[in-house]
């Protein structure tokens, strides 16, 4: 692989680990910059698994880096060519090393080409020996190293959930070199060029494209016959229980994957969203897909609005959140998430329940979802919503999602897991407001 492929990939990792910026971002700006189709896949593979597995690897260096204080450059060097010496059987260890050295030395760190040599040719002969947290006696360590988690959360699902389950949940990547589009254009069977279609897991709409890496380019896109939504994502349209005859309101839209979905299955449909730059997002989307009947306008779904009181026969929060069900598709989530984040989302979103439930009319549903596995985000917030909203009780969707979450959906809140149902880690709560 060229040594532009690994400058990309180093200029992907410094962003994402040491700027805060969106992984999937720096990819779509850093990747078009490389020409050949190899070399822009290998760039991607790279910055990707070494973001996705930080931890392990920052482990591993400073097992064999003595010095307190390394350069932020050098040590993204380092982890892009441990990464290499441990998750890429097909780049041989003399080529990981040597080709780091090289990039020391691009990046204008020549008098430290001897340190990565030094500390990169240690690890790869030594690699079998590194002694790793014990399983038994230091259970949130061992899997936070392992699986590059956060100890903080390894702590959390452990305790929620027992540490053979919460080892199965950390270890599960999925397959992210698939991308799943919603079709809209009955009859398409296949995306251009050599890319066919996989089909759904659970929606006859879903389908699922191998390396793609420039969906918005795509004529399909560009014509409104796909978009990229995840199943998950669907599920929480579908369980809205939308009739013909009701108008909706999607509280938090953007970027408007939902209420385009949703806009299909009833009479009108109003998109709101606190950013203006977000709600230009919606209206793009509904442009693309030609959504006629739809607007979206900029609005707080903290404040009020009374002309919106007992108006809607099914509101939907797409809430804000920690987005910890995403984490096997998206490990820069790992790097940026703060426990401390937790408490002041919860009181959003809580805000957001309480506000809204007087947009929907009697015997209305409100639905609440967010892409996060955490119970105080979750559970307790219905919990604590029911508690204080006794106009509103739980209802069951079970007849509204596809038979694979009927008995999850009974009792009118379901959460997923993404190594047990292989989509996104969403929740999902539906109410009802009693006539």
């Amino acid at each position: 692989m060229s040594i532009q492929a690994r400058k990309t990939a180093l200029s992907i990792l410094s962003e994402v680990a040491d700027e805060g910026s969106y992984l999937n971002l720096s990819l779509k700006r850093r990747l078009p910059q490389i020409n050949d189709l190899e070399n822009r896949r290998f760039a991607a593979a790279l910055a990707s698994t070494a973001i996705q597995n930080m931890i392990r690897i920052d482990y591993v260096i400073d097992r064999f880096v003595q010095t307190r204080r390394v350069h932020k450059v050098i040590r993204n060097i380092l982890r892009l060519g441990v990464c290499q010496l441990m998750f890429f059987e097909s780049v041989p260890a003399s080529a990981a090393v040597n080709e780091s050295v090289k990039l020391a030395a691009a990046s204008g760190k020549s008098d430290l080409k001897g340190f990565v040599n030094g500390v990169l040719r240690n690890i790869s002969g030594s690699l079998g020996s590194v002694e790793y947290p014990d399983r038994e006696s230091q259970p949130s360590d061992y899997l936070s190293v392992l699986y590059s988690y956060p100890k903080w959360l390894c702590e959390k699902y452990i305790s929620e959930y027992g540490f053979d389950f919460a080892s199965e949940m950390l270890s599960y990547n999925g397959d992210t070199s698939l991308t799943c589009v919603r079709v809209l254009a009955p009859g398409i069977t296949q995306a251009e060029g050599d890319d066919s279609f996989m089909p759904g897991t659970y929606f006859n709409n879903a389908r699922y494209i191998k390396n793609a890496s420039s969906i918005d380019r795509m004529p399909l896109f560009l014509s409104g016959g796909i978009t990229p939504q995840g199943e998950a994502s669907m599920l929480c349209v579908h369980a809205a229980g939308i009739l013909s005859a009701d108008e909706v309101l999607d509280v938090c839209a953007a970027p408007g994957g939902k209420a385009s979905y949703a806009a299909e299955m009833c009479s009108r449909l109003t998109a709101m969203d606190i950013h203006p730059h977000r709600v230009d997002l919606i209206r793009a989307a509904f442009e693309r897909l030609h959504v006629k009947n739809a607007l979206a306008f900029q609005g707080d779904g903290t404040v009020f609005n009374p002309e919106y009181k007992e108006r809607f026969g099914v509101v939907m929060i797409d809430a804000p959140c920690s987005a910890l069900g995403l984490l096997h598709r998206k490990p820069d989530i790992k790097i940026h998430k703060n426990k401390d984040d937790l408490p002041e989302l919860v009181l959003l979103q809580r805000a957001l329940l309480s506000n809204c439930a007087g947009y929907v009319k009697p015997g209305g549903i409100l639905l609440y979802t967010t892409c996060t596995i955490n119970g105080e985000e979750n559970g307790g917030n219905i919990q604590w919503f029911l508690q204080n909203n006794p106009g509103f009780i739980p209802d069951d969707f079970s007849k509204d999602v596809p038979t694979a979450f009927s008995q999850k959906a009974g009792s009118g809140a379901m959460q997923l897991f993404p190594h047990i149902d292989r989509i996104d880690g969403f929740f999902i709560a539906r109410m009802r407001k009693v006539k």
